[in-house]
C-alpha cells in the first residue's frame, strides 16, 4: 500500500548546536586540602625514614646482622695431667659426636633410621626415634662415638644422603684417662659438660679448663662461616697442664699391695698413702675399691665423689699414741723414763677402760707404752699433761682442720675439745689412744711425716708444676708449723724403731721360725706403730662385727724418705687388723727403700734374715 507524503514537506534539521567548552574549575579550599594532605603524607614518610635511618638504625642493623651473623664458640683445650715422670694420666681427645636436625628428618624414615642407629650405637631404637622426631632444632644422639662406628655411619650417610640429611657429626673433646683406674681417686673425673667433679680435676677445674673464645662471623644457609667476610675473633685460652708429685712406681706398688691385701682378707676396702716428710709431696695415694674415670658414671656416686684418703674419717686407734707421747715430751709433762702403772684395766672419770687384750704390763715408760700399745698407759700420760697441753698438740699437728691439700673434697675431721658442750673428761682418756676422735688418713700420715721431719709440719700437696706453654709455676713446699722440737721427734723415732721390730714376727716368723723381735725390713731401720680402730655404729656405740687395722711409720727411720700409712677396713679373717696391715706396710717399705737405692746395712739383719732379702722370697 502506498504511503502518502506531503508534496512540499522539507527535511527536519537537528536542534544541536556547537557550543564553546567550559573550563573545569576546583575550588581553592579543595586544592588547599589536597595539598595539605600531600604535605602531611610526605612529612610522615620523611619522619619515618628519619626514624629508620637514624633513631632505629642500630636496632634494625642488629636485627639484620642477626639473620646472617652467628657467635661461634671456640672451645679451649683442657689441660693435660702427668705424673712426676711425665707419663700422661689425663688428656683431651677429639671424638665425633652424632647430632640431628629433626626438621630435616622425614618422619616416614625415622623408625628405619632409629633401628639402624640403635644397632650401631648400642642404644634403644625408641630413644633415638624420639630424638629424630623432636621439636627442637638440634638434638644430640650420642656423644663421643668410637671411630670405627663413626666411620660406618658416615658410609651410610654417603650412600643415601637424602635419608640421612638431618644427621651430622661434630668433633668434641672428650676427657680420656689412658691408664684407666690408675690413681683414679687422686685424678677425679670430668662430667659430660666438661667440668671437673672430684680429685685434682675438681680442685683445679678453672685452671685446667681455660677460657672459651668466640668467632663472630657471617654464615651461609647451612650455618657455616663465610670466611671471606669480616670477622671478630676472641681466641680461646687453653687450660694449664699439671704435673703431679705422684711417682709412677710408688703408685703402682701401693695399688698392687693394697688390692692384694683387700682381696686376700675379704676386707671392705683400704687406703695407702706415701708422703715425703721434708716437703709434704704426695708420692703415692690409693684407695680400694677404685673406679675407672673413663666410665665414672657407671659407679656409685660415692665411689668417684669421695676420696677416702682425704674425704672420709675414721678413729685412728693406737697409731694416735704417737701424738700422745710426743705431746707430753714436748710439754715436759713427763720424760722418756717416766713410768706409769699398767694394770690392764683402769676406772677413771666414771668409766672403766682396758687394754686391747685386757692384760697388764706393769710399770712401763712412754717407749714401752708404744711397744705394748698400752691404752691404760697412754691415758695416764694424758692425765699427766692435762687437756690444754694435749689439745694444743692435736691442733699443732693439724687435726680438726683441713690440711690444705690441693685435691677436691677434703674433710676437717672431728675433734671434741673442753670448750665444746659434748666434751666430758673421759674423752681426754679415750683420745689418748685414738678413740672418740675422727681423722682423715692424710691427716694421720702427715702427723708421722712431721715426726720424720724433726717436728716440722708441712702442707701436703699433689701438683708440683702448672704450665701454660713454656711458662711454668713450680709449687714450693710450705711449712705449717713446728709441732715438736727436733729432739722430741728423734726420741719418738727411736721408740718407734723398737715398736716396728716388735711386729716383725708377723712377717718373718714363718721364715725364721722365731717369734722374737727382729728387723722388720732387713738392712734398714724403719719405724712402725699399729692401730686397731673400732668403727662407730651411728647409735653412740661401736660395731662389734669388724675393725680397721692400720700401720703408720717412716722408711727409713732417720732422714726418712717416706711416711707411710696402711689402712685396711674390716678384714674378715683378722679382728685386730695387725696381721693384715703389717705385711702390706713391710712389703711397701721394702720395695720403696730398694727403689731409692739406699744401701742396706748388715747390722740391721737378724737371725734367719738375709741382707736385702724379702719376706716373700
Amino acid at each position: 500500500m502506498a504511503v502518502r507524503t506531503a508534496r512540499n514537506a522539507k527535511p527536519r534539521q537537528s536542534v544541536t548546536r556547537d557550543l564553546p567548552a567550559r573550563p573545569v574549575t576546583i575550588s581553592r579550599w579543595r586544592l588547599n586540602a589536597v595539598l595539605l594532605i600531600a604535605v602531611l603524607l610526605i612529612g610522615r614518610v620523611a619522619v619515618r625514614l628519619g626514624e629508620l635511618q637514624v633513631a632505629e638504625s642500630p636496632r634494625l642493623s642488629a636485627m639484620a646482622r642477626s639473620e646472617i651473623d652467628r657467635v661461634i664458640p671456640i672451645e679451649p683445650r683442657r689441660g693435660t695431667i702427668r705424673d712426676r715422670m711425665g707419663n700422661v694420666l689425663a688428656l683431651d681427645v677429639d671424638r665425633e659426636s652424632l647430632y640431628v636436625e629433626p626438621q630435616r628428618i622425614d618422619p616416614k624414615q625415622a623408625a628405619k633410621l632409629a633401628t639402624v642407629l640403635g644397632g650401631l650405637l648400642g642404644m634403644p631404637a625408641g630413644d633415638i626415634q624420639t630424638a629424630l622426631l623432636s621439636d627442637k632444632l638440634w638434638v644430640p644422639i650420642k656423644r663421643w662415638i668410637e671411630p670405627e662406628i663413626a666411620e660406618r655411619i658416615a658410609v651410610l650417610m654417603e650412600d643415601d644422603p637424602e635419608t640421612w640429611a638431618g644427621l651430622h657429626f661434630q668433633y668434641e673433646p672428650r676427657r680420656v684417662y689412658p691408664q684407666g683406674s690408675f690413681a683414679a681417686h687422686s685424678l677425679g673425673a670430668v662430667n659430660l659438660e666438661g667440668s671437673g667433679i672430684s680429685g685434682v680435676e675438681g680442685y683445679y677445674d678453672s685452671v685446667l679448663r681455660g677460657h672459651t673464645g668466640t668467632i663472630t662471623a657471617e654464615v651461609d644457609a647451612a650455618q657455616n662461616p663465610i670466611w671471606i667476610a669480616p670477622q671478630q675473633e676472641r681466641p680461646a685460652s687453653d687450660g694449664a697442664d699439671l704435673e703431679l708429685t705422684l711417682d709412677p712406681l710408688v703408685q703402682h706398688v701401693i695399688e698392687a699391695e693394697l688390692k692384694q691385701a683387700v682381696d686376700e682378707h675379704n676386707a671392705d676396702g683400704g687406703t695407702v698413702i706415701v708422703l715425703e716428710p721434708k716437703t709434704g709431696a704426695i708420692r703415692g695415694i690409693a684407695s680400694y675399691p677404685t673406679f675407672d674415670p673413663n666410665r665414672y658414671n657407671e659407679y656409685p656416686a660415692e665411689t668417684y665423689n669421695i676420696n677416702p684418703a682425704i674425704g672420709a674419717v675414721y678413729e685412728p686407734g693406737s697409731t694416735f699414741k704417737v701424738l700422745t707421747v710426743a705431746a707430753g715430751l714436748q710439754a715436759r709433762a713427763f720424760t722418756a723414763d717416766t713410768t706409769v702403772a699398767d694394770t690392764g684395766t683402769i676406772c677413771i672419770h666414771d668409766a672403766c677402760l682396758s687394754n686391747w687384750n685386757g692384760g697388764a704390763n706393769g710399770a712401763i715408760n712412754p717407749g714401752q707404752i708404744l711397744y705394748y700399745s698400752s691404752n691404760v698407759g697412754a691415758l695416764q700420760l694424758n692425765e699427766l699433761m692435762g687437756p690444754d697441753v694435749f689439745y694444743a698438740a692435736v691442733k699443732a699437728f693439724g687435726f680438726g682442720q683441713p690440711t690444705g691439700v690441693d685435691i677436691a673434697g677434703e674433710t676437717a675431721g672431728l675433734v671434741r675439745t673442753p670448750d665444746q658442750p659434748d666434751w666430758v673428761p673421759v674423752v681426754l682418756s679415750t683420745n689418748s689412744y685414738g678413740q672418740g676422735i675422727a681423722v682423715s688418713p692424710l691427716q694421720q700420715v702427715r702427723m708421722m711425716a712431721a715426726i720424720g721431719n724433726d717436728g716440722t709440719v708441712m702442707r701436703p700437696y699433689i701438683v708440683q708444676k702448672r704450665c701454660r706453654g713454656d711458662d711454668c709455676v713450680v709449687t714450693q713446699p710450705k711449712e705449717v708449723g713446728q709441732a715438736v722440737e727436733p729432739g722430741v721427734a728423734w726420741t719418738v723415732r727411736r721408740m718407734l724403731v723398737n715398736s716396728a721390730n716388735h711386729y716383725s714376727p708377723v712377717v718373718w716368723a714363718p721364715i725364721t721360725g722365731s717369734y722374737a723381735d727382729n728387723w722388720l725390713v732387713p738392712g734398714y731401720e724403719v719405724t712402725a706403730k699399729t692401730g686397731t680402730s673400732s668403727i662407730p655404729d651411728g647409735r653412740g656405740g661401736y660395731d662389734q662385727s669388724g675393725t680397721i687395722g692400720s700401720v703408720l711409720g717412716l722408711a727409713p727411720a732417720e732422714n726418712a724418705r717416706y711416711a707411710i700409712l696402711v689402712k685396711i677396713d674390716r678384714p674378715r679373717d683378722d679382728i685386730w687388723g695387725v696381721s693384715t696391715a703389717i705385711p702390706v706396710y713391710q712389703a711397701i717399705a721394702e720395695q720403696l727403700l730398694r727403689y731409692e737405692r739406699i744401701q742396706p746395712d748388715p747390722k740391721y739383719v737378724g737371725p734367719g734374715q738375709t741382707l736385702g732379702g724379702s719376706a716373700r722370697s
